[in-house]
């Protein structure tokens, strides 16, 4: 059925009834942009879902097909429905919902009439869920001039624009129900547990457990204000972190925990970092009163140096995620910049809280010998702690960037090397004083200079992910509407806590063997660099980072994972989906 003037093709889903809808009675050329609604009609008690579709579900997605010189806007929703299937919380429409989209017509239009062609594709629920698909299209003549809409159509669009969203689509469902179920205070809670287990995961226990050593040395009498700068120190670095997230994201930018790791720059100045603090430990050369203070960063006993390994410390975590941490960052930065700073300052208050309470109760200590040379020994292994971190940085730079990339670094790595050899051991044996200055600069000289070529990273051609078993949302309904259960791992090769969940759980024989016998198909969605289509699938789950694992089950909503993973959890998400199908 064609109806000009703002008429509709009409299509059919299983449950939802979807039409295209034009504003304008016609099509000026270079005329003003107009509006065309995707109208969802839905049978009673069945719904279909908000672009934050919350604990669960997928929003609605619009593929258009338009003639040449058209385009078409994001998708303006209307204010979602809240919709409760407890313990879960969704968001999206019952009834009948539009979904309105601004049009721009080119500056010249050939022909007589225009067809706007869309295939609208939904997951529409009521007990159980099922993807729907439908191929809509619009047809209006072309005119020299504006042409008025149809009572009907004027009707129409003016309600529709009247419910679209006003507020953030969070608050939707009542005062305090915030987006994914969480409201602030369960976030700032989450957020805050989130930091204290931040301190076991792997990336941070080198720069702690050597913090923690540094209390041995520091006077009891300032114990107490270190422990209070160090907070402060990851406090204020947490703060950071976020508002720069902020600034990014208010600009455009799809970004979320870690997203620095996806720069081989950055990637690049991590690992020089990591590799001069280890040389700094074995003893090549002490920097600590003479140059940049870096050497303190670990262990001194000044004021600033307590605050600067606070923000080292909150550095060296970004690569790590721990659990209770993606509900919440992903909460915080759908909220607005305030919320998302308190929620911040909980993580960072959480992952201080340990080393303030051990300051101003060292008695937990006791266990520690007192200070001798073991500390030395000790301090000296540290550094093959940081060395092997280096060396994972180093195989991150291979994947964002191949083996030109991972060359650069090594040839760096090699000039602070030496440099760090000059400034300590050979100027220490230098005659006097001016020679054994000139040697330190010279070598200081070195280190820098070969640290400047950190530079040449920015421009780094990324290398492309490998295609095998990628994932996409278009795969993912592919092999839903085939029948197959899907899951998905969104990791990165920077994410420790990924890294981890692979080694000790995916990549387990019995997991695998798993995945075939319940023909699970398994997808990876990675992150290592940045992808907007992965950071908008990371969104519609309230995250805003890896590791997220789902489970895909045709007719069902999709399963989230934990952050961290067993065997046996894996095992037993893949048991339930058998006794559900066989139910």
């Amino acid at each position: 059925m064609v109806l000009w003037g703002g008429g509709a093709l009409l299509a059919s889903g299983s449950h939802v009834r979807v039409e295209l809808l034009a504003e304008p009675g016609a099509v000026v050329a270079g005329g003003e942009a107009f509006w065309v609604a995707v109208r969802l009609d839905h049978d009673p008690g069945w719904h279909t879902y908000y672009k934050e579709p919350g604990d669960s579900g997928l929003p609605t997605k619009i593929r258009w097909e338009l003639p040449e010189g058209f385009s078409a806007g994001e998708i303006r929703w209307p204010v979602p429905q809240r919709i409760e299937l407890p313990p879960l919380v969704n968001y999206g429409y019952e009834g009948q919902a539009s979904l309105l989209v601004l049009m721009t017509p080119p500056a010249e239009i050939v022909g007589e009439s225009v067809t706007l062609k869309a295939q609208v594709s939904w997951l529409e629920c009521l007990e159980a869920c099922v993807p729907g698909k439908a191929d809509v299209a619009v047809t209006l003549p072309v005119s020299d001039s504006p042409v008025t809409p149809t009572m009907e159509m004027s009707l129409f669009f003016n309600e529709a624009r009247a419910l679209l969203e006003k507020v953030s689509p969070s608050r939707v469902g009542g005062e305090g129900a915030l987006g994914g179920g969480l409201t602030i205070w369960l976030a700032v809670l989450l957020a805050f547990f989130g930091g204290v287990l931040l301190n076991l995961m792997p990336c941070v226990l080198p720069v702690l457990s050597i913090k923690f050593l540094g209390f041995i040395e520091t006077p009891r009498e300032t114990l107490r204000w270190h422990g209070v700068l160090y907070g402060v120190g990851v406090w204020v670095s947490f703060l950071v972190l976020a508002g720069v997230l902020i600034f990014l994201r208010a600009g455009g930018e799809k970004l979320g925990w870690g997203f620095q790791l996806q720069s081989p720059f950055f990637v690049g100045i991590l690992a020089a970092l990591f590799f001069t603090l280890a040389l700094n430990l074995l003893g090549v050369f002490e920097i600590g009163t003479s140059l940049i203070g870096l050497g303190g960063l670990l262990g001194g006993k000044s004021s600033a140096n307590a605050f600067l390994s606070g923000a080292l410390a909150v550095l060296v975590a970004t690569p790590c995620t721990a659990p209770f941490m993606g509900p919440a960052l992903g909460y915080a930065l759908t909220q607005s910049a305030g919320i998302s700073l308190v929620t911040f300052s909980a993580l960072g208050v959480g992952m201080a809280f340990p080393y303030v309470l051990l300051s101003f109760f060292p008695g937990g200590l006791r266990w520690i010998p007192k200070p001798g040379p073991w500390m030395v020994t000790l301090k000296q292994g540290m550094a093959f702690l940081f060395f092997a971190t280096c060396l994972w940085m180093v195989w991150v730079l291979g994947l964002q960037g191949g083996v030109g990339l991972v060359t650069k670094a090594l040839l760096i790595f090699l000039g602070i090397a030496v440099g760090g050899w000059l400034a300590g051991s050979v100027a220490g044996r230098a005659r006097s004083d001016r020679g054994r200055s000139g040697v330190r600069w010279m070598g200081a000289l070195i280190g820098i200079g070969s640290a400047l070529g950190l530079l040449s990273f920015r421009g780094a051609v990324l290398t492309a992910v490998s295609a095998e078993d990628a994932f996409s949302q278009e795969r993912v309904e592919t092999l839903l509407a085939e029948g197959r259960p899907v899951f998905v791992d969104f990791t990165a090769a920077w994410c420790i806590t990924c890294q981890v969940n692979e080694k000790t759980t995916l990549s387990t024989q019995k997991v695998q063997n798993a995945f075939q016998k319940y023909n699970v198909a398994f997808l990876v969605a990675d992150w290592t660099n940045s992808d907007p289509a992965i950071t908008h699938a990371l969104e519609l789950f309230g995250r805003d980072g890896v590791p997220l694992y789902i489970l895909y089950v045709p007719g069902l909503e999709p399963r989230v994972l934990p952050t961290i993973l067993t065997p046996d959890i894996v095992l037993d998400a893949l048991k339930s989906l058998h006794q559900g199908s066989s139910s």
